[in-house]
């Protein structure tokens, strides 16, 4: 159903899916929306699906820890210095699944869709604003190379993240996280301001 739908729709309708998430103020309707994104899910490939996960899902638990922990409330948990209300698990499971959310849409709208399609898609449909005198060819030619160089970025962060890991001998999960927090952050900055980085000099992506 999806391969019928071309790529310039594919956007229109994942942004109208943002809209509606950040419109929806209610958990239980975000449940519900999850249900058909997860049936959606199961027919894209699972190479795709797997993809990025690593960063993903330590994205998805600093959401949901900083969201839930501390927060003021009806208090239903304290260990330390760290506290759980009523509200923050609430809030925190909320903002989670919207960011689950956002990520699983992508994910159907790149099924079956080359990187390239995409961005001749997106430029498309920002051809009339182009008139205005805004750069849009540079701001698809950055975000063609952004996209690009996601694969090559994962790659690089679990390597980074294994041989820091056995040169620093690292145990233990809270030592993990903060060892990874370390070094992805101003990785993923320094893929968004200068992409063409992660290509060598002769790469087709940088042409």
């Amino acid at each position: 159903m999806l391969r019928d739908i071309k790529p310039e729709a594919r956007i229109v309708l994942y942004l109208l899916f943002v809209v509606s998430l950040y419109l929806i103020k209610s958990l239980s309707i975000y449940l519900a929306v999850l249900i058909p994104l997860v049936l959606l899910m199961l027919g894209v490939p699972f190479r795709r699906l797997k993809a990025g996960w690593i960063p993903i899902g330590l994205f998805l638990l600093f959401t949901f820890l900083g969201n839930t922990i501390n927060q003021h409330g009806t208090v239903l948990l304290t260990a330390g210095p760290l506290m759980i209300t009523r509200e923050g698990l609430y809030a925190g499971t909320f903002r989670t699944l919207r960011v689950l959310m956002l990520i699983a849409g992508i994910k159907i709208l790149m099924s079956g869709l080359s990187t390239e399609a995409l961005i001749q898609a997106l430029g498309n449909l920002l051809a009339p604003v182009e008139r205005l005198g805004l750069p849009v060819k540079d701001f698809i030619h950055t975000m063609g190379l952004t996209l690009k160089c996601f694969p090559v970025l994962n790659d690089m962060a679990a390597g980074i993240y294994r041989e820091r890991v056995r040169q620093e001998e690292v145990r233990g999960f809270a030592a993990r996280i903060k060892l990874v927090a370390g070094f992805l952050m101003p990785l993923f900055i320094k893929s968004v301001r200068s992409p063409e980085i992660f290509f060598g000099p002769g790469d087709e992506h940088v042409k």
